[in-house]
C-alpha cells in the first residue's frame, strides 16, 4: 500500500513540470493517529528527523486551523473512504508553517481492514482554490503516473548497467596493458642474460670447447623454453580476452532480454489498466441503467395511484356538493364508494413502499428461530387456495430440518410470490413442488459456484412445470419492475422483493430455467445456533381511556393533525409538537403527568430516540411509542428491531394506532396490567 503512493509522488513530481514544488513528503500513521513512517522527502520539508517524530501524534504538524479539517480527513480514510488531494497548513520544526497540498490512501492490514494511513504532501503554490479536488484525480491519471515513474527506473537501471560494463571494460583493458608490460620486461631481463651468458660462454669457449659446446645446447634449450613461455603467455592472455568478451556479450544479452520482459510487462499493465477501466464503465452504466429502470418503475406506479387518488377526490367533491339537493342519499352512497376506491389505492402505494423497503433491506424484521417445514405447512392451505385448482400442490418435507434464523411474515411472502409465479406459468394448469432439506456446504463446493454460506443450511426448492424462460430473461429476473407479464398483470416487484428478503436473512436464491422445461428456484438459508424462544400471539384487548395525556411529536403537519384528530376522538387528551426541542420544552414546562410520548423517528432537528431519551429525563415513567416509515437506521441493529422498543410503522390505520398504544399503556398502569383483558 505504501508503494503506490511513492509512485504517485514521484509520478506526481515528474508531471507537473519544473515549477512544482518538491520534495515529496511520505508520512506514514497509524490507526491511532501516530506517526509510524517517515522518508527523507519528509525531513527535508518538515525538519524532523525519523527518530524524532516516529511514534509521535500526527497533530504536532496540523496547525490549530488545519486541525480539525486533517482529523476528520483521517476518519473518513480510516472508514475505508479515499481522499485524492487536498491543501492543509502544516507546522515545521522549527515553528513556521508552510502550506502542503496533501494525497492519503488507506492502508489495508492481512484481514482485509483499515490499519492506518499513508500521505504524500508536498509544498503547494499559487492559491488554495487551484489545487485539485479529490475527485478530478481518477483512477486512470494515478496508474499512467506509476507506470512513467517505473519507465524511468527501468531506463535508470539501464543506465546503470552501461555504466558498469564500461567499468569492467576499462579493467580488463588495463589488466591486459599490464600484462603485456610484464611480458616485455621478462623478454628484455631474458635477452640480457643471453648477452652475459654470451660473454661468459666466449671465456669458456677459450677454456674448454667441450664445455662451449654443452652450454651452447643447454642455452638453446633454455631458449626454447622461454619462448614456449611466451607463446603460452599469448595464448593465455589471448583466451582471458576471448572470455572478458563473452562476458560482456552475456551480459549485454541478458540486459536486452530484461529490457523486452519490463517493456512486456508495461504493454500488460496497460493492457490490464485498460480492461478495468472498461469494466468499470459497463458496471457504473449497469447501475445507471437499473437505478433509472427503478425510478421509472417507482414513478409510473406512484403516479398511476396518484391519478386514482386525485381523481376519486374530485368525483368525493362533485357527490358532497350535491348531495345539498335532491336524493342526497344515493349521492352520499356514491360518495362512500369513491372513497373506498381512495382507500383501496391508497393501501397499495403502502404495500409498495413496503416492497421498496425490503427489497432495498430498508425494512425493520422480526426474526424468530423456526423451523421452515412448519412454516410451509401453515401457509400451504393458502397457497393452495392462490394457486386455483388447475394447478396441483406437491409438498415433499424433510421432517428434520435444522433451525433458521427468519421473520415468519417475511417467508410466507417469499412462497406466496413463488407459487404466485408458478401458476402464472401454467395457464393450462400443471404442478408445483415445493421440497426442503438440510444441506452442508464445503470449501469445494464455494469453489464449484455454490452461493450457499459456508456450513450448515437449510434448502427451499420451489419447482413449476410451466413455460419456463430463456436464459436472456434468467439474468434480468431479479432486477425491479422487471415482469414477463405483457398483459400488466404483475408489478416487476416480486422477485426483487423475494432477493432482498432473503439477501437481508443472510440466504441466496438461484434460479434455473429452460422453455418449455419449467423453473425452478433454490433458497438457502443459514442454520441457526440460536435457542428457540416462545412467540407470544397478540391477543385482542378492550380498553377505556381515561383522558391520559399524549404528546405527539411529528414535524410533518397534515400527519400530526391527523394523528391528533384521532387521539382526541378516542378520548385522550393531546398535545403537539413540530419538533424534538419543542417537545422537551413543552414536558419541561407541564404541570401535569404525561403519560405517553409518540413521536416520529426522522426529523430535521433531532432524531426521535434522541427525544425519547431526553423526554425520560424529564418525565421519568412516561412511555414511548415510535412511529416511522423508514426506522431501520435508527431504531433497529442488522435489521431487527431493538428489545423492548415499540414501534408504529407508517402508514398506519386508526385501529393499528389504538391497538398499539392500548397494549403500551395496559402494561403500564394499575388496573390495566392484562393486555388481553377488559378495563375496569
Amino acid at each position: 500500500m505504501i508503494r503506490p503512493l511513492i509512485q504517485q509522488a514521484e509520478s506526481t513530481a515528474e508531471e507537473q513540470g519544473p515549477g512544482t514544488p518538491s520534495p515529496r513528503a511520505v508520512v506514514e500513521i497509524t490507526d491511532a493517529g501516530h506517526v509510524c513512517g517517515w522518508n527523507p522527502a519528509a525531513v527535508v520539508l518538515y525538519g524532523y528527523e525519523a527518530e524524532e517524530i516516529v511514534g509521535l501524534p500526527m497533530d504536532v504538524l496540523c496547525s490549530p486551523e488545519s486541525l480539525a479539517g486533517e482529523q476528520a480527513v483521517l476518519r473518513q480514510i480510516s472508514a475505508g473512504g479515499v481522499v485524492e488531494r487536498y491543501e492543509a497548513i502544516r507546522v515545521r520544526k522549527d515553528g513556521t508553517t508552510i502550506r502542503v497540498s496533501v494525497t492519503a490512501e488507506p492502508v489495508i492490514g492481512p484481514e482485509g481492514g483499515v490499519v492506518g494511513v499513508t500521505t504524500v504532501s508536498w509544498e503547494a503554490e499559487g492559491q488554495q482554490g487551484d489545487a485539485d479536488t479529490p475527485e478530478e484525480t481518477t483512477g486512470a491519471d494515478r496508474r499512467e503516473r506509476r507506470d512513467g515513474v517505473e519507465r524511468s527506473e527501468v531506463s535508470a537501471d539501464a543506465e546503470r548497467r552501461v555504466d558498469r560494463d564500461g567499468v569492467e571494460r576499462s579493467e580488463v583493458s588495463a589488466d591486459a596493458e599490464r600484462r603485456e608490460g610484464r611480458g616485455t620486461l621478462e623478454r628484455s631481463e631474458v635477452t640480457a642474460g643471453a648477452e652475459r651468458r654470451e660473454r661468459r660462454d666466449g671465456v669458456e669457449r677459450s677454456e674448454v670447447i667441450a664445455d662451449a659446446e654443452r652450454r651452447e645446447d643447454r642455452d638453446g634449450v633454455e631458449r626454447s623454453e622461454v619462448t614456449a613461455d611466451a607463446e603460452r603467455r599469448e595464448a593465455r592472455d589471448t583466451l582471458e580476452r576471448t572470455e572478458v568478451t563473452a562476458d560482456a556479450e552475456r551480459r549485454e544479452a541478458r540486459d536486452t532480454l530484461e529490457r523486452s520482459e519490463v517493456t512486456a510487462d508495461a504493454e500488460r499493465r496497460d493492457y490490464r489498466d485498460t480492461l478495468e477501466r472498461k469494466e468499470r464503465s459497463q458496471a457504473q452504466a449497469q447501475r445507471l441503467e437499473s437505478l433509472g429502470q427503478l425510478a421509472g418503475g417507482v414513478a409510473h406506479d406512484f403516479n398511476n395511484l396518484l391519478a386514482v387518488i386525485l381523481n376519486y377526490v374530485s368525483f368525493v367533491a362533485e357527490e358532497v356538493a350535491a348531495a345539498s339537493g335532491p336524493d342526497p342519499a344515493s349521492h352520499l352512497e356514491t360518495a362512500s364508494a369513491d372513497l373506498e376506491q381512495i382507500k383501496k389505492a391508497a393501501e397499495r402505494a403502502a404495500r409498495l413502499t413496503h416492497q421498496l423497503l425490503v427489497f432495498a433491506r430498508r425494512d425493520v424484521i422480526r426474526p424468530q428461530v423456526l423451523d421452515l417445514d412448519k412454516v410451509i405447512t401453515t401457509v400451504e392451505e393458502m397457497l393452495r387456495r392462490t394457486i386455483g385448482e388447475h394447478v396441483e400442490l406437491v409438498t415433499s418435507l424433510a421432517g428434520d430440518l435444522w433451525p433458521v434464523l427468519a421473520d415468519p411474515g417475511q417467508l410466507e411472502q417469499v412462497l406466496v410470490n413463488l407459487a404466485v409465479n408458478a401458476r402464472d406459468a401454467m395457464p393450462s394448469g400443471g404442478t408445483l413442488t415445493i421440497d426442503t432439506g438440510n444441506l452442508t456446504v464445503d470449501a469445494s463446493a464455494l469453489a464449484g459456484g455454490s452461493k450457499a454460506r459456508l456450513g450448515r443450511n437449510v434448502r427451499l426448492r420451489v419447482s413449476d412445470n410451466g413455460t419456463g424462460m430463456p436464459a436472456k430473461v434468467v439474468q434480468h429476473v431479479f432486477e425491479p419492475f422487471f415482469t414477463t407479464k405483457s398483459d400488466s398483470g404483475g408489478t416487476g416487484l416480486g422477485l426483487a422483493t423475494i432477493y432482498g428478503i432473503l439477501t437481508q436473512a443472510d440466504g441466496s436464491i438461484g434460479i434455473y430455467s429452460e422453455p418449455g422445461a419449467g423453473t425452478t428456484f433454490t433458497i438457502t438459508l443459514p442454520a441457526t445456533v440460536e435457542a428457540a424462544t416462545p412467540v407470544v400471539e397478540s391477543v385482542p384487548y378492550q380498553r377505556v381511556p381515561k383522558g391520559e395525556t399524549v404528546l405527539v411529536v411529528e414535524d410533518e403537519e397534515a400527519l400530526r393533525e391527523v394523528t391528533r384528530r384521532i387521539f382526541t376522538r378516542n378520548g385522550y387528551h393531546v398535545i403537539t409538537a413540530a419538533s424534538g426541542p419543542e417537545a422537551l420544552d413543552i414536558a419541561a414546562n407541564h404541570q401535569g403527568e404525561i403519560h405517553l410520548l409518540i413521536t416520529d423517528v426522522v426529523m430535521p432537528r433531532m432524531l426521535g430516540k434522541e427525544v425519547a431519551e431526553k423526554m425520560r429525563v424529564i418525565k421519568p415513567e412516561i412511555e414511548v411509542i415510535f412511529m416511522s416509515g423508514y426506522a431501520r437506521p435508527v431504531l433497529a441493529s442488522q435489521g431487527r428491531l431493538e428489545p423492548g422498543v415499540a414501534l408504529v410503522e407508517k402508514p398506519f390505520s386508526e385501529a393499528h394506532l389504538l391497538a398499539t398504544v392500548g397494549q403500551v399503556l395496559n402494561g403500564h398502569f394499575q388496573g390495566f396490567s392484562n393486555i388481553g383483558g377488559n378495563a375496569p
